[in-house]
């Protein structure tokens, strides 16, 4: 622990990630009641939320190899420097009062293109700034404090949209993607390209980072699962929660305290992970998924504030301990110079549906109801968390013990 404080590197790069998801936790309240301020509905709010999701799975493929080309570096700052000025405009449209349903899905989709970039190149830091020894506790401590944050941040946020309006949350986030850019751009990741690399297309790089991806069976598997269960869980907690809270929990002070819970879960599960490295992967990270479906189940079932926020705390705990898990497994099986292409396809499954999600959900509570849709969606999370154990590489997948090296450098 103490050699990645030392690191700095590291320690730039988790103050960046860090200050970059507290603005984005004081601002994901708003964003709801933003589109509910302007006019819009469950309806508009999906449109608006897909049209931020449906640029990531497209280009997060292209962006996994400008990061293996250029620099994980450059991508990371121009991603967050886009996203920046993307929710300054939003700011401007809504505290001047003039924003529509339109304007926000438009920002949205560009804020989904940033992102579709940033991602992969993201991911494929860590292995590349510290050592194998101590990656299962930097990424640990990377998810940490930006969970924290979305207890305060959230809570906050809630209490900003309440009383001052969205577009000052949304304010905030615009800020820390500025900040954050200005610190990931001392980072000095280095470059992942070969020699020969200027010789190659693109595309042999994207084609390069399909066939690792799809030679490892628990590898799709594992993606497609997470693919269905994300955009039936963003569905839930992201449309037809705030569409709850109002109905049935008093608003948006409500539901800030309930994703609250859920953030602060997200903490406990990366608490957990510094000093936990289970070995088998497969069936915890199965296990994990399954308890997205808590919340879900809660809010179908007429649940009240407390209920509902002790599930969020539940789910929260089991999808961090799920993600850190699933990273550092991906860390260990894709060789580092790969890792970002690779990555940019196992990004690419989890996002590809959530937009239908999102989509879809506004038509699906007016054709059943809230209740008996969200009702459906907890089956649904249940059931695709339990299918891949019906494969024994899934049922088999493990973490290798670590092998602690002495007299080398923190740095890779």
């Amino acid at each position: 622990m103490v050699s990645l404080t030392r690191n700095r590197p590291y320690r730039l790069y988790w103050t960046g990630q860090v200050l970059s998801q507290l603005g984005s936790d004081i601002s994901v309240v708003a964003l709801a009641f933003a589109v509910f301020a302007v006019g819009g509905g469950p309806g508009s709010l999906g449109l608006v939320l897909a049209a931020r999701m449906i640029p990531q799975p497209l280009l997060a493929v292209v962006g996994g190899a400008a990061a293996y080309r250029t620099s994980t570096e450059r991508v990371m700052v121009s991603a967050h420097l886009v996203s920046g000025l993307a929710q300054s405009a939003a700011v401007v449209l809504l505290l001047s009062g003039t924003g529509q349903v339109w304007h926000l899905a438009l920002l949205a989709l560009v804020t989904g293109a940033a992102n579709g970039f940033f991602v992969p190149a993201q991911q494929s830091v860590v292995p590349q700034i510290v050592g194998p020894e101590l990656r299962q506790q930097a990424n640990a401590l990377v998810r940490f404090p930006q969970n924290a944050s979305k207890m305060a941040g959230r809570a906050v946020g809630g209490v900003v949209v309440a009383f001052a309006g969205p577009g000052w949350a949304i304010a905030c986030d615009a800020l820390s993607f500025f900040g954050a850019a200005l610190l990931l751009s001392r980072v000095g990741v280095p470059l992942l390209r070969k020699e020969d690399a200027e010789q190659t297309k693109v595309l042999s790089d994207v084609i390069e980072g399909w066939r690792v991806f799809k030679s490892r069976r628990w590898l799709w598997v594992m993606v497609l699962q997470n693919a269905v269960a994300l955009m039936v869980w963003l569905a839930s907690a992201q449309v037809m929660g705030p569409v709850y809270a109002n109905e049935e929990l008093g608003g948006p002070r409500s539901w800030g305290l309930a994703v609250t819970a859920l953030a602060a879960g997200l903490a406990a599960g990366s608490a957990v992970a510094v000093a936990w490295r289970p070995r088998r992967a497969g069936p915890l990270i199965c296990g994990c998924v399954a308890t997205m479906a808590l919340p879900v189940a809660v809010m179908a079932t007429h649940g009240q504030l407390a209920v509902l926020s002790l599930a969020m705390l539940i789910a929260g705990a089991g999808v961090d301990t799920a993600m850190v898990t699933w990273t550092g497994l991906m860390q260990e099986s894709v060789p580092v110079e790969e890792l970002s292409r690779v990555l940019s396809f196992s990004n690419v499954g989890p996002l590809v549906l959530v937009p239908l999600g999102y989509v879809l959900v506004g038509p699906a509570v007016e054709a059943v109801g809230l209740n008996v849709a969200l009702g459906l969606s907890a089956a649904t999370i249940l059931a695709v968390a339990a299918a891949p154990l019906m494969l024994d590489d899934v049922r088999a997948l493990s973490r290798r013990p670590v092998e602690i090296r002495t007299g080398e450098a923190a740095v890779a």
